[in-house]
């Protein structure tokens, strides 16, 4: 087992010098980065459309239900080309969507908190939490797709952390295989 991870070393490297690529790309071209993973989506939505279409028709040939999986290719394949023929009002829909779930969660979380028992342990961070919710949904309506810039420049961020990461395990891993190698021949 050890000595197939070494020696797939290169696909731990590959998967680096990728994220290494995609952080460059978010913190670099934000906005362009965003459209870009939006239409992807899209396309992946159109896919998985697709498939389901297929799907039901192999179960209509076979004289099987298909109705609620062609009524999903048929949603699938229309949210797909709407993301791609409408990517920015489609994602600031989708945000500000988000933004209204994490304030209907914040409103939530009070009223519980405000209901519970005041000697509920740990209500500070349920209240942090609460707010944290509020002022995150807050700032997703108000400026959906700045706030979507932001998050995929911290995507970015990541991205680069984790690339740096995997490429330097990567070489351990080499570095280990050829230690291996030579211990074994």
């Amino acid at each position: 087992m050890k000595t197939q991870i070494t020696r797939n070393w290169w696909s731990f490297a590959l998967n680096g010098l990728i994220a290494l690529l995609y952080g460059i790309l978010a913190l670099t071209l934000p906005q362009d980065t965003l459209i870009v993973v939006a239409r992807y989506t899209g396309i992946i939505i159109i896919l998985t459309g697709l498939v389901f279409g297929l799907i039901s028709y192999n179960r209509h040939a076979k004289g099987l239900r298909y109705g609620i999986l062609l009524l999903q290719a048929i949603t699938f394949s229309l949210l797909g080309v709407l993301i791609l023929v409408y990517t920015e009002e489609t994602l600031n829909f989708f945000i500000t969507l988000i933004g209204i779930w994490a304030l209907i969660t914040g409103i939530i979380q009070l009223i519980a908190l405000v209901n519970l028992s005041s000697s509920l342990e740990y209500r500070n961070f349920f209240l942090i939490d609460a707010i944290i919710s509020l002022l995150f949904g807050l700032l997703l309506v108000i400026n959906p797709f700045a706030v979507a810039k932001t998050l995929i420049v911290i995507s970015g961020i990541l991205a680069l952390f984790f690339g740096f990461v995997m490429i330097w395990f990567a070489f351990s891993l080499r570095n280990l295989h050829k230690t291996t190698f030579f211990e074994d021949v």
